[in-house]
């Protein structure tokens, strides 16, 4: 649910996967709920993997520029990520990058 609820946070924001849907399914005494993402055509950690060189340094300066950028937003909205790694940036297919995976993901709190 904390999850759910930093993503509600950051649905006007093109830097991060969309969660279209939740859908919940009672199985007994169990809860279990499903979230819908959009679609996103890459994650960065497989297209790095498949390359035998490194990224040219105009794609890798545009893939930094646009994490820096969703790392300040959440930042400005006292989100801290903590799970920032190549299999949580994905890219849609227009080539934009969207930080994705919110699980580990909590709100700062300051004493």
């Amino acid at each position: 649910m904390r999850e759910i609820s930093l993503l509600r946070q950051l649905v006007n924001y093109d830097q991060f996967v969309r969660l279209l849907d939740i859908l919940e399914d009672d199985q007994g005494n169990t809860k279990n709920i499903h979230c819908i993402f959009e679609f996103c055509e890459k994650v960065l950690a497989q297209e790095l993997n498949k390359r035998d060189r490194a990224l040219p340094a105009e794609q890798t300066k545009h893939l930094i520029r646009e994490l820096l950028t969703a790392v300040d937003i959440l930042h400005g909205k006292m989100i801290m990520h903590r799970d920032i790694k190549p299999d949580n940036i994905l890219i849609d297919g227009s080539g934009r990058l969207k930080l994705a995976d919110f699980g580990l993901a909590k709100k700062a709190s300051f004493l």
